[in-house]
């Protein structure tokens, strides 16, 4: 009896989650798959129905893996569960639905929409899509007039075919790495039925009838586009409460009219004409309120800087990403930015080959150097001998200069002392100038655009 009495005991001491507020337990059940959230009906009474009060619904299935639903596999079985999922679960808010599937059948469409519509119809605030088909998936109707929608995620073989009509009042967020549209108007219709959207993330991975992207939105605060697609297309911004923007990998002509204050270009090497180019002079050209200004130049053959910078007068901060063999850019950079204050230099690719001429002092001296540079953050520099002309050229000629800070990226103390003490030996400009040691990396990434999205009283 004791026995028996002592293991009770233990187990209502070792099942501890079960005793928890089923508030509690829902939020756990939440972070996981449905299919696992369901299986955990069989651990006891209290389990039973619990999954069917979930807010949160995930399902994922690959019939090219050949998962598996229960003791069967095949799409059939898989549409079975969900359809059994949704026919089971109580009536309540779905404040997210996520659907990641790739099939062969396109008979499935069918069900997709069925679920997307069980979705919208209780109330959906995310939607994400990762859908793999053979033939492009085309967006229910319903999804176009959802006022509970507030972040949209589509990945796959999508294709965003916007009615006429189009009324989404409370998408904030939307990003898309899908098929766009099948026209450049149903693209616009979208964009005007989406007054309240913030953030808008394009990623082009193939071809489709867009030749023009036309981002006109009064209240859109950052946007990013991706374009990995090698024919041409144009881009036109008109979006005067733009904040960020984000531009890697464009072609084509690029035509940009909007008020920016943050900006990131990513220069990329093309194997067509070198006019190419232009179109990043272009858009710089039509920057000219640009405070924050980011560009990446990585690749790895030489390149002729051929496009003509305008002034950049309002610019305060520049990050410049490039392999050493590419600062000959810089100086050009910095006589565009006369009242720049703030410079971050991160050197790309540091354990490749170097070319022996990778920094030549310019012939004149850019304003900002002698007038308000006050800070520069030197990433991924080390004791090279182009490392130390580089960074003597900006100690000596920077009159202002406050604060240097260096990132190594090297864990060995000793090493990072060494390297301190070597520049802290270079002649200065300015007397107040101290040099320092980072522990972090600068970086103005993607993650970087989503923190400054978060820090946005929005």
């Amino acid at each position: 009896m004791a026995t028996e009495s002592n293991s009770k005991r233990y187990a209502e001491e070792v099942d501890r989650i079960s005793n928890l507020p089923e508030c509690l337990l829902y939020d756990i059940l939440s972070l996981l798959r449905t299919k696992q959230a369901v299986a955990t009906s069989a651990l006891s009474k209290r389990w039973k129905l619990l999954w069917t009060k979930l807010t949160v619904l995930d399902f994922q299935h690959s019939v090219t893996r050949n998962q598996d639903i229960g003791n069967n596999n095949g799409r059939m079985t898989f549409t079975h569960f969900v359809c059994n999922v949704l026919l089971l679960h109580k009536p309540l808010p779905v404040k997210k639905f996520r659907l990641a599937l790739d099939s062969f059948d396109d008979s499935i469409h069918f069900h997709v929409s069925s679920w997307i519509c069980y979705a919208v119809d209780h109330g959906v605030e995310e939607l994400e899509l990762l859908l793999l088909f053979r033939k492009p998936f085309e967006l229910p109707r319903c999804f176009f007039g959802c006022k509970s929608l507030k972040i949209v995620t589509l990945y796959g073989d999508i294709v965003l075919n916007c009615p006429s009509f189009v009324h989404l009042p409370n998408l904030k967020d939307l990003r898309l790495g899908s098929q766009l549209c099948s026209n450049e108007d149903s693209f616009r219709s979208g964009l005007i039925g989406i007054p309240n959207l913030i953030t808008f993330f394009i990623g082009r991975v193939r071809q489709d009838d867009v030749t023009t992207i036309n981002i006109c939105h009064p209240r859109l605060l950052f946007f990013c586009i991706q374009n990995k697609v090698p024919f041409p297309f144009k881009i036109e911004i008109d979006a005067p409460s733009l904040k960020c923007l984000s531009f890697f990998d464009g072609s084509g002509q690029d035509s940009l009219t909007t008020n920016i204050v943050k900006a990131t270009f990513n220069l990329s090497e093309h194997k067509q004409q070198a006019d190419e180019h232009d179109s990043c002079g272009h858009l710089l050209t039509e920057l000219p309120s640009v405070q924050s200004l980011l560009v990446r130049h990585t690749k790895v053959r030489s390149l002729r800087f051929v496009f003509s910078l305008p002034m950049l007068n309002i610019l305060r901060s520049l990050q410049f990403d490039a392999k050493c063999c590419k600062w000959h850019i810089l100086p050009r950079l910095l006589e565009s930015a006369p009242n720049l204050e703030k410079l971050i230099l991160h050197k790309v690719d540091t354990d490749g080959p170097h070319e022996l001429c990778c920094w030549t002092d310019p012939p004149h001296v850019p304003k900002c150097l002698e007038s308000c540079l006050r800070i520069i953050s030197l990433v991924k520099f080390k004791c090279w001998e182009h490392d130390l002309e580089f960074v003597q050229f900006f100690l000596k000629n920077a009159k202002v200069l406050e604060k240097m800070g260096i990132f190594t990226g090297l864990l060995d103390l000793a090493e990072n002392t060494r390297i301190l003490k070597n520049f802290s030996e270079l002649p200065r400009g300015s007397s107040k100038c101290e040099l320092f040691l980072l522990n972090g990396i600068f970086s103005l990434n993607w993650a970087l655009f989503i923190t400054l999205y978060d820090q946005t009283d929005h």
